[in-house]
């Protein structure tokens, strides 16, 4: 009986020593990773009434995006939307714009996690609409 309970706490030990181990590397591992980026660093100037269409791209991504999103508080102007596919790593603005002037626009995209929490990149443009 002594045996018997010396070998469980034995066991029970050396398996949260483990655990403990393999969740200290992924813990490190997570903390390693590259921060996603947003691309184009700049937008083109775009023209009221004319098809607008950018390619938007996220690198250094370490799991697949999940969305490409515009900011409720600096969208994108009326007449622009953002389509992306999920788990692509590429978007587009498209559209077609409907009033001139300078808009400060904040962009995001977030990553599915796994082992580790999901990242977002974000970048905030001034897109530049004429007429």
């Amino acid at each position: 009986m002594l045996r018997r309970s010396l070998l469980a706490a034995f066991l029970t030990l050396s398996l949260a020593g483990c655990e403990t181990t393999m969740l200290g590397s992924v813990a490190a591992s997570c903390a390693l990773r590259t921060e996603p980026t947003l691309l184009p660093e700049t937008l083109p100037t775009a023209q009221v009434g004319k098809q607008y269409r950018v390619a938007l791209e996220v690198t250094d991504a370490p799991a697949p995006v999940h969305g490409i999103y515009a900011s409720g508080t600096q969208p994108l102007p009326e007449g622009l939307r953002i389509e992306h596919q999920d788990r692509d790593s590429y978007g587009f603005i498209v559209g077609t714009p409907t009033r001139a002037g300078f808009y400060e626009v904040q962009l995001s995209a977030g990553t599915y996690g796994t082992q580790c929490a999901g990242l977002r990149a974000r970048r905030i443009y001034t897109l530049h609409i004429i007429e």
